[in-house]
């Protein structure tokens, strides 16, 4: 069976991979892993260290954070899954979360999943670093045995 793995972020852009995936999900048939790829924060990220503003972001609940990150995670992929399942087609979620890059994380899912294609954005929610090709998108295309799709 042909095996996609999408990627998502959750941003706008990332309507356009769902719609892409779908076209090719459909036409063949396929399963569909969709996934997003999530942080585990233990202290403030790295930008706000240091500034003296948030300096009470020392006594915040980062367990809270993180559930709250993972849930909001959970609904990202189940409605980026949604049009798959209305077409009938097989579809799982999974939110990977942790420290490795989102980049590692999807390449080593592709190989876990046995997937034959992967689907992802070439930008997203990282910021300026993202705009040039997608530092993401570009070290799946390198790391991953897979044929990729950059939509754009």
């Amino acid at each position: 069976m042909y095996r996609i793995l999408l990627a998502t972020d959750g941003s706008a852009h990332s309507q356009k991979v769902v719609d892409e995936a779908l076209l090719i999900a459909e036409a063949v048939k396929a399963e569909v892993i969709v996934t997003t790829v999530i942080e585990k924060f233990f202290s403030p990220p790295r930008v706000f260290q240091g500034v003296t503003e948030v300096q009470d972001l020392k006594d915040v609940d980062w367990e809270q954070i993180n559930r709250h990150v993972a849930e909001e995670s959970k609904k990202v992929v189940e409605k980026a899954a949604q049009p798959f399942k209305d077409k009938g087609l097989n579809v799982k979620t999974e939110v990977i979360t942790g420290y490795r890059s989102p980049a590692d994380a999807i390449c080593e899912m592709s190989q876990k999943e046995d997937v034959n294609l992967v689907v992802l954005g070439n930008r997203g929610l990282k910021g300026i670093g993202e705009l040039f090709l997608g530092s993401v998108s570009n070290k799946v295309a390198h790391c991953t045995g897979a044929n990729v799709l950059i939509v754009k």
